[in-house]
C-alpha cells in the first residue's frame, strides 16, 4: 500500500496519547507550587520557551507551541519501541498484521512529511515578510548581484545569463533544509532498529530447548543486559534527535523572520 498502516496507527496513537494527557492534566492544574506531572510539564515548557527565545529573536506566538509539539511528538515516536521487546509486533500479529514496524520515524515517509510542513512554513514566512528580498535572493545570489552592479554592459549581460544558475543553486540550498531534517532523523532511528534486530538474532535464543542449555541461558542473560543497555542509549538518541529536529525547525523559521539586509 502507498500509505503505511503501521506508521499511521502508531502516529495516531501517539497523538491521541498527547491530547488525552493534556486534557487530563488541564483538570489537575493547581495554583502555587506545581507537583508531579504538572511540575514536569512546566519544566519542559520552560525549557522549550528558553530555547525558542535564544534562537528566535522576533515575536511569533505559534513558534514555541510548534516547537513543543515537535519535540514531544518526535520523542515519543522515537522511543515507543522501548516497550517490552516485540510487544507491539506480537499485538499486531493477533489482529492478522504479519509485518509491523513500531517506530514510525524509521519510516522515511513520516520524517519527510514533518520536514515538508516546516519547509512550507519557512516559504510562507519568506514570501509574507520579505517577498521582494526573497525573490531577489532566488534570482541574483550569489553571482548575478555582483555583476549587475557593474557599469560595463558586457558584465551586466553576463550577470543576467547567470540568473538560471543562481536560481538552481538557491533551490538546491532551500531543498537541503527538509532533506537534512528528514534524513537525519530517519537514519538514526533506522540504524537503532537494525541494531535491536542484530542483538535479538545474535544473543537471544529461539526455542525452549536452547534456553534449557547452559549456553542458551548464558546467551539469554547477556542478550538481556546488552539489549537493556542499548535501549537506554537508544532512548537518549531519540531524545537528542527530537531536540535536533525541534531546534533546526526553529532556526529555519528564525532565518525566514530575519529582516532583509540592505
Amino acid at each position: 500500500m502507498q500509505i503505511h498502516l503501521d506508521t499511521m496507527l502508531v502516529t495516531l496513537t501517539v497523538a491521541a496519547l498527547i491530547i488525552g494527557f493534556s486534557l487530563w492534566l488541564r483538570g489537575k492544574i493547581v495554583d502555587g507550587a506545581p507537583r508531579g506531572a504538572q511540575n514536569a510539564v512546566e519544566a519542559l515548557i520552560g525549557f522549550v520557551n528558553d530555547t525558542v527565545r535564544d534562537n528566535f529573536p522576533v515575536h511569533n506566538p505559534i513558534i514555541a507551541p510548534l516547537a513543543l509539539t515537535i519535540f514531544v511528538f518526535v520523542f515519543l515516536c522515537n522511543c515507543i519501541d522501548i516497550l517490552p521487546a516485540y510487544l507491539l509486533g506480537h499485538t499486531a500479529h493477533l489482529f492478522g498484521i504479519e509485518h509491523f514496524r513500531p517506530v514510525p520515524t524509521n519510516d522515511l515517509n513520516l520524517p519527510v512529511a514533518m520536514a515538508v510542513v516546516v519547509f512550507a512554513m519557512v516559504l510562507y514566512y519568506e514570501f509574507k515578510l520579505k517577498p521582494g528580498h526573497f525573490v531577489k535572493e532566488l534570482l541574483l545570489q550569489p553571482f548575478a548581484s555582483l555583476l549587475l552592479g557593474s557599469k560595463n554592459p558586457v558584465v551586466k549581460l553576463l550577470g543576467v545569463l547567470l540568473i538560471p544558475l543562481n536560481l538552481t543553486l538557491k533551490i538546491i540550498e532551500e531543498l537541503a533544509k527538509p532533506l537534512s531534517l528528514s534524513f537525519r532523523l530517519f537514519g538514526n532511528m533506522f540504524a537503532g532498529e537494525v541494531i535491536f534486530l542484530l542483538i535479538a538474532m545474535l544473543l537471544l535464543v529461539g526455542s525452549l530447548d536452547e534456553l534449557a542449555s547452559f549456553g542458551g541461558l548464558l546467551s539469554e542473560v547477556i542478550g538481556f543486559f546488552v539489549g537493556l543497555g542499548w535501549s537506554l542509549f537508544h532512548m537518549f538518541i531519540g531524545l537528542l534527535q527530537a531536540f535536533i529536529f525541534m531546534i533546526l525547525s526553529v532556526v529555519y523559521l528564525s532565518i525566514a523572520h530575519q529582516p532583509a539586509e540592505h
